[in-house]
């Protein structure tokens, strides 16, 4: 939270916090089922060859969840994008409600 109080802060678009959410949680997500299906990560996330690094790193942060709560949670942004949009939902409130859930 304090992170997205700091973003906020440095007057980081709401919108722009989603989807960077989003993409890093999606690629968790597919790290997840390359991982799952013997699938090279680098290669199933999209990496060039200088961001190989970057496996270990979302190898790490995947194994904190289950593939079905990723898909959970990549479901939940693309309801609060909707949502917002058509003006059920605060962005603020929706994000800080996923993140804390």
């Amino acid at each position: 939270m304090q992170i997205l109080d700091d973003l906020i802060y440095q007057k980081e678009p709401l919108q722009k916090i989603l989807i960077m959410l989003y993409n890093h949680f999606k690629k968790l997500y597919f790290c997840k089922i390359a991982i799952r299906l013997h699938k090279d990560v680098a290669t199933s996330l999209g990496l060039k060859p200088n961001q190989t690094f970057l496996v270990n790193k979302y190898k790490r942060q995947a194994g904190y969840f289950s593939e079905e709560e990723l898909e959970k949670i990549l479901n939940e942004f693309i309801g609060l994008d909707y949502n917002s949009k058509i003006g059920k939902i605060d962005l603020d409130i929706g994000l800080r409600s996923i993140l804390c859930s």
